[in-house]
């Protein structure tokens, strides 16, 4: 009984900090894509996405501590997914700003590489159920 109690602990702070996680880098890019448009709360606003970005960073580092074997594989697929996904969109929209379109947003990178880094989580994890 007490494996059990230890292991729902390990679980709980695990989906905590990847929750913290997740709210961090959503501040930060809230912050930042406002801070854009309100010149009147612009430091403010910067300081705030600094400070998210930081936390975010520390939440992922405290996640991925905690990972054991299987858990760090599945994170090494998902990050290999997510580089190669954003590898793909950037020679993609490398290619495209060639032909004449609009470039986009450089906030749209860490963005892409988190929502494919979650995606690839989904998807490895399943592989281990």
């Amino acid at each position: 009984m007490p494996l059990e109690t230890f292991r729902d602990e390990v679980a709980n702070r695990r989906r905590t900090s990847l929750l913290a996680f997740y709210l961090a880098t959503i501040l930060s890019a809230t912050s930042l894509s406002v801070a854009g448009s309100d010149q009147s709360l612009r430091k403010p606003l910067l300081s705030l996405a600094v400070a998210g970005a930081a936390a975010a960073v520390w939440f992922l580092l405290r996640f991925l501590r905690s990972n054991d074997e299987r858990e760090r594989q599945i994170n090494y697929m998902a990050l290999t997914f997510a580089f190669t996904g954003t590898l793909v969109f950037a020679l993609a929209v490398g290619f495209l700003q060639r032909v004449g379109f609009h470039s986009v947003s450089w906030l749209g990178i860490p963005v892409l590489m988190v929502v494919l880094w979650s995606i690839g989580l989904i998807l490895y994890s399943w592989r281990y159920l």
